[in-house]
This record gives structure tokens, sequence and C-alpha cells, in this order.
């Protein structure tokens, strides 16, 4: 009988501790990923709502906190541990790869945003006698393509022997702008009229030094230069840097095709959506380099650029505690180009892609590529914030050493 009495107690008492357990650490996760904590990534503009809890699991989540002293959101405070985490003797190619501690690139983030100069980007100037000296115009066929209500003007094909193959005008570059037109805002049959009337203004003017200004984007330029970075500007002591406009500035709103607002929809507007890359610490060799597909492990830092602000990390610790259901780990995989929806921000796939174990790289990721308009809550990252992540590559397939 008191064996019975003795069993049932303990049995009691188990339940009870794990009811306990399992509320602190619900509760725990919660808070953290609530104030400025990081899970595994989250999708790019997703809605977060801080209503959603109700009052009795945040007066047992207040509870819990009092008891065990974890800290308040209002207490919180994000830091970067990676020298704490990586030693020589333990992690020798991810320590001796990731940036010196001296250089001015370890700084915090940036806190304005300069226009950067894109790379990718080429500008032809016509002069006023090639315009007049050329037969059956310019020599262009435009084309287009198109998401949901956003079109890019393309060039379609070159006719042999004008005066778009002279001056060495590609297919399949994008229609930037033309004659101070924005030609990224319209579709192929507004850029035609874009360069009708450039060309009639310019052979119309009085002025032989009149001159046709046509900007064009190489989409492969961009590729190229993320697998092959400029050289550093020894004189100035510039990092190499390739840019890439993904998104022209202008009206975001998602209209029908009559002009009216889509159901739901508000009138939005946008600045240029610029992905900076910038290569912090070069890899000692390389003969092998991440593209789609590729199982990579990385170790990175992020920060909002317009505050400076830790949001996001691989080694990162709030007041000191590590993030629960992290294990201490220090780095993380995903498939490079195939992360589930949400999992990381998109721009992760523009900005590491070419790179090589033990590179280092600056991603400068705009809204568009981030959390989008309506940012993260949970995260503490505002609307339309530009955001700063330190990435290094610390193994391709399951290799870590240089391939």
């Amino acid at each position: 009988m008191h064996r019975r009495r003795s069993s049932s107690s303990c049995l009691v008492c188990i339940l009870l501790l794990r009811w306990l357990v399992s509320a602190i650490a619900f509760a725990t996760t919660d808070q953290f990923a609530r104030v400025n904590s990081i899970g595994s990534g989250e999708s790019s503009g997703a809605k977060q709502s801080d209503d959603t809890t109700s009052s009795r699991r945040e007066m047992l989540q207040k509870m819990i906190f009092a008891w065990s002293g974890l800290a308040t959101p209002s207490q919180a405070v994000m830091t970067d541990e990676t020298d704490a985490f990586a030693t020589p003797a333990i992690e020798g190619t991810y320590y001796t790869q990731r940036t010196p501690s001296s250089a001015a690139i370890t700084a915090p983030a940036q806190t304005s945003i300069m226009a950067p100069n894109l790379s990718d980007e080429i500008t032809f100037t016509i002069t006023k006698g090639e315009l007049q000296n050329m037969q059956g115009g310019i020599g262009l066929e435009l084309g287009e393509v198109s998401f949901r209500t956003n079109f890019r003007v393309i060039i379609k094909s070159v006719a042999p022997n004008s005066l778009a193959q002279k001056l060495g005008i590609q297919p399949n570059w994008v229609v930037v702008s033309i004659g101070g037109a924005n030609g990224e805002r319209t579709n192929a049959a507004g850029a035609a009229i874009y360069f009708s009337q450039a060309v009639k203004k310019v052979l119309s003017s009085p002025d032989d030094s009149t001159t046709l200004s046509i900007t064009f984007r190489d989409p492969a330029k961009f590729r190229d230069e993320l697998e092959s970075f400029p050289s550093k500007d020894t004189s100035s002591g510039e990092l190499p840097t390739v840019s890439t406009k993904v998104a022209p500035a202008g009206d975001t709103t998602q209209r029908f095709e009559d002009g009216s607002l889509r159901r739901g929809a508000t009138v939005r507007e946008q600045g240029d959506q610029v992905v900076t890359v910038t290569q912090l610490v070069p890899p000692q060799m390389c003969n092998r380099r991440a593209t789609t597909d590729d199982l990579v492990e990385i170790s990175y830092l992020g920060q909002i650029v317009e505050t400076g602000e830790i949001f996001d990390g691989s080694a990162v610790k709030i007041n000191g505690n590590g993030i629960p259901g992290r294990g201490n780990d220090i780095s993380v995989y995903f498939v490079l180009g195939k992360q589930p929806f949400g999992q990381f921000p998109p721009g992760w796939d523009v900005g590491l892609n070419g790179m090589c174990v033990g590179e280092r790289r600056r991603l400068i990721i705009p809204p568009v590529l981030g959390f989008g308009a309506e940012g993260n809550p949970r995260r503490r990252i505002p609307p339309n914030a530009t955001l700063q992540y330190d990435v290094t590559l610390v193994s391709l397939n399951g290799l870590a050493t240089p391939q």
C-alpha cells in the first residue's frame, strides 16, 4: 500500500516537472524570438504580429522569467561572440579566414546608405552625327519579361551592320534608361516610344554636340564578377566590390491592368533596390565555387544598416546566454538557391553565389530581398530596412578545406 502511494506521488512529481520544463522552454524560445532573436530565418517581408499572444501566456512568461532570472525584452542585449567560440586549435580554417579584428572592415554597420557604382551597367553615348548616318534606325528589337505587374525590357536581337552592332550592344541586356527616361518602369512598347522620342529630340536640336545616352544592364556581368572579384584598389585601399540593381525606384503598388488597386493593396513607393557584395577576405585558393544545389555551411553576423544594431548571427548571445535550440552551434547549413521559402533572406542566394571556402563577404541587402515593407517586429527589424551580413563560407558540400 505504501509502495503504491509512493509510486503515484513520484508519477505526479515527474508530470509536474515535465510540464514546468516544457513551459520554461516554450516561454524562453518564444520570448527570445519576439525580442530580437533569431531562429533559422523567416519569410522575406512576411507579416509578423506581436498581438497574437494571449494574456494568460504573457503572464506565464513573466512568472517564469522572474523565477528563472532570464532577461525581459527591455533588458535583452545581443552580442557577437565569434571570438569566444572560434580558436585556432579547434576552428583552424574558420578562425584563420575570418576578418582580422584590427581591420576597419569589422567596424559596425554603416549608418547611411551611399549610392554604389553599379558594376553591371553599361552606358553608350551616341552623337548626333552617328544618328544622322544610321540606316534604318538604331537596329534593336525589344522584348520583355514580366513578373506580376513588373516588366523588364530586354534586347531581343541586334540587326546586322546596324548602329547598335557597331556600338557593341548585346542581346539579353536589360534596358535601364533612354535619354534620361526610365526604361525599367515600362514595357517594350513604352521603351520603343522612348527610343523614338529621344532620337527625334537629338536630331531636331540645333546644337550639333547634342548626344543621346542609353544605359543597359548586363545580367551575366554581375554573376561573373562574383566569381572573379576586381583587384583591390591599393591606392585608395578600397575592397573589391560588385553591385547590381534588382528593382528600380518608383511605385510598387499591386494594381490591376486598368490601374486600380488590388484587393487589400496599399499605395507604396520604394527607392532603388541595390545588392552590394564586398570581398572582405579572399580565399587562399579556389578551384571550386559555391553554386545552386550546393550544401553550404556559413558563419555570419547580421546588422541593420540604418542603426548598426545586431539582429542576427550564427555566434551571437543574448545577455551572455546562448540561443535556445541552437546547441551552441556557430554555423548554419542550407542548400544554395533551394532554401525553403522564408528560411533565410533571398539576398543570400544572390550574394553567396560563386563563394569559396574560407572567403568572407559583406552583403548589403535591400528591403526587397530582406524583410520588405513590413519589416520583422519579432527581430526588431523596422520596415524597409537595409540589412548587412558579414558571411564566411566554412565548408562546401561537407568539405572545410580549400578546394
